[in-house]
C-alpha cells in the first residue's frame, strides 16, 4: 500500500465538489411543501462562487476543525502522562482477534446505537495505535474503527429514533429489530473481510500518528483509566437525545434541579460554571470543552509542568490539523445544500427518481439513497430535505422506505468524498482515496447486495 500521494485526497475532494458547481448550472432548484415538489430555477455557483464557497464552508462548520484539534491535543497531553503507554501495550498484548472484533463492535454500536459519528474520531487514536501494534496494516485499522462506524450509520439502531418518532410518528420496534439483524451480519462480513485482507506488514511504533514510545516509565495507569473512563461515559451519555429516543426525562429534570439552586435569588449555578448544556444536548463544542477540562485534569493528576501540558496540547493538535481541514472541505457541498434558500438540486433529483414509477420501490428508493448521499453528509438532514414527500407514502410502507434510505446512506459514506468520518480517517492514516476504494469495494458490495434483499424481505412482511 502507497502512502497518500501529495494533496491527492485533496484533488478527489475537490473534484467532487467541481461536480456539485457543474451541476448547478444545468439543474434547476426544488423543494418539497406539504408534499407538492415546488420547481425552481436554475441557481448556477459561479466562478466568484467557487471561491467563496469553501470559506463559506469553513465558517459553518469551524466547529469540526475546533473539535479535532482538541482530539489532537487530548492525546498529545496523554502521551506526555507515560501512563497511556502502558494502556496500549496491555490491550496490544491481547489476542488481536477479539481486539478486531471488539472494535468493530464498539465503533459500530457507538454510531447504531447513539447515532454519534465525531465520537468515532475521539476513539479512532487509541483503537488505531493498538491494532496498528498488534501488526494490523493502515486499512485494515481504518476498516476496523471508521468502516465499523460506517456500518453503523447503514444499520441504525437507536441512532435515527428522531426521525422515525418524531417525523413520522411511527413505532420504532420494526426498525430496531430489523437493524439489529443487519447489524450483526454486516459486523460478522467486516471482521471475516479485515482478517483476510490484512497484509500482516508492521507499522514501527515511530510511524504511529499520535503516539510516543516512552521508555522505563513507572507511573500507574490506574488514574488514567478512571479519568478516562469517566470522560468517555460522559460524553457518550450526552451525545445521545435520552428524551426524543424515549422519552426520557431524568437528565432534563437534574439539569433543571441544578440550575434552579438560588442564592439571595439568584441562580448561584449558573453564575459559576455559565451556561451548560443538559446531558443529551451535547454539542461538538461541549465535547471539545470536556477534552479541554480532561486533559487539564489529566496533566494536574500526572504532575505535568504548565509550559509542558502546553507543548504537549500544542503537538497533538499540529497532527490533527491537516485532518481537521479536510472534514470541513468534504463538508463544503453540504454546506451548499444546508443553507440554501428555496430548495437544492438535490431535490429536484430526488424528485425525479421517485417519480420515476407510480409507486416507491426498491429501484428508486436505492437510487435516492445514493444520489442523495452525495449532496448530504449528514442523514438527518437528507430525511428532513424528503420529509414533504416520504410523508406522502403509507404509513406501512415506512420502514421499508426509511430502511432503503439509511443503508444506502451508510455504504456510500465508505466511499464518497463528502464523508466526513472517512475523509478524516484517510487523512489521520495517511492513506490514498485510490488505495481505499481498491480495498473496500467488495466488501460495499456484499453489504450493498445484503441490505438491499433484507430491505426487499422487509417490505414482504410489513
Amino acid at each position: 500500500m502507497e502512502k497518500e500521494k501529495k494533496y491527492g485526497l485533496l484533488k478527489v475532494i475537490g473534484i467532487a465538489f467541481l461536480i456539485y458547481a457543474v451541476l448547478t448550472w444545468i439543474i434547476p432548484t426544488g423543494n418539497f411543501s406539504g408534499g407538492e415538489f415546488i420547481k425552481g430555477e436554475t441557481n448556477p455557483l459561479g466562478l466568484y462562487g467557487i471561491f467563496t464557497a469553501p470559506t463559506y464552508g469553513f465558517a459553518v462548520f469551524a466547529q469540526y476543525i475546533v473539535l479535532i484539534l482538541c482530539i489532537g491535543g487530548f492525546y498529545g497531553v496523554l502521551n506526555k502522562t507515560g501512563a497511556y503507554q502502558k494502556i496500549v501495550s496491555f490491550f496490544a498484548s491481547k489476542d488481536k482477534t477479539k481486539f478486531l472484533i471488539g472494535t468493530v463492535l464498539v465503533f459500530s454500536l457507538v454510531t447504531s446505537v447513539l447515532g454519534e459519528t465525531m465520537m468515532v474520531f475521539i476513539l479512532l487514536p487509541f483503537f488505531v495505535t493498538v491494532l496498528l501494534k498488534m501488526g494490523y496494516d493502515r486499512l485494515s485499522s481504518l476498516s476496523a474503527t471508521v468502516g465499523g462506524g460506517l456500518i453503523g450509520v447503514a444499520a441504525s439502531i437507536c441512532g435515527n429514533m428522531a426521525i422515525y418518532k418524531n417525523y413520522f410518528g411511527l413505532e420504532p420496534k420494526i426498525f430496531i429489530l430489523f437493524n439489529i439483524i443487519m447489524l450483526l451480519i454486516f459486523i460478522f462480513l467486516l471482521c471475516m473481510f479485515i482478517i483476510s485482507k490484512n497484509s500482516k506488514k508492521s507499522v514501527k511504533a515511530e510511524e504511529i500518528p499520535l503516539y510516543e514510545v516512552v521508555k522505563n516509565n513507572k507511573k500507574s495507569s490506574l488514574p488514567l483509566i478512571i479519568i478516562l473512563s469517566i470522560m468517555v461515559l460522559l460524553l457518550l451519555l450526552g451525545s445521545f437525545n435520552w428524551y426524543y429516543a424515549f422519552g426520557v426525562e431524568i437528565f432534563t429534570n437534574f439539569h433543571n434541579k441544578i440550575t434552579s439552586i438560588q442564592l439571595f435569588n439568584t441562580s448561584i449555578m449558573t453564575k459559576i460554571f455559565g451556561d451548560f448544556s443538559e446531558i443529551g444536548y451535547f454539542s461538538n463544542y461541549d465535547i471539545s470543552a470536556i477534552l479541554l477540562i480532561s486533559s487539564f485534569i489529566i496533566s494536574w493528576v500526572y504532575s505535568i509542568k504548565f509550559n509542558d501540558f502546553i507543548d504537549s496540547f500544542k503537538e497533538g493538535s499540529k497532527k490533527m490539523l491537516l485532518p481537521g481541514i479536510y472534514v470541513v472541505f468534504a463538508s463544503i457541498i453540504f454546506s451548499q445544500i444546508a443553507t440554501s434558500n428555496g430548495g437544492n438540486i438535490s431535490l429536484t433529483i430526488s424528485h425525479f427518481v421517485l417519480n420515476l414509477f407510480k409507486d416507491f420501490n426498491i429501484l428508486t428508493g436505492v437510487l435516492t439513497g445514493i444520489l442523495g448521499s452525495f449532496f448530504y453528509n449528514d442523514y438527518l438532514y437528507f430525511m428532513n430535505g424528503l420529509y414533504g414527500v416520504v410523508s406522502l407514502y403509507n404509513t406501512s410502507m415506512m420502514p421499508f422506505i426509511l430502511s432503503v434510505f439509511q443503508s444506502m446512506f451508510g455504504i456510500m459514506m465508505f466511499i464518497l468524498p463528502v464523508s466526513i468520518t472517512l475523509i478524516g480517517g484517510l487523512k489521520y492514516l495517511n492513506i490514498s482515496y485510490k488505495d481505499w476504494v481498491k480495498y473496500i469495494w467488495r466488501f460495499l458490495i456484499q453489504i450493498f447486495l445484503i441490505s438491499v434483499i433484507g430491505c426487499i424481505i422487509l417490505s414482504m412482511i410489513i
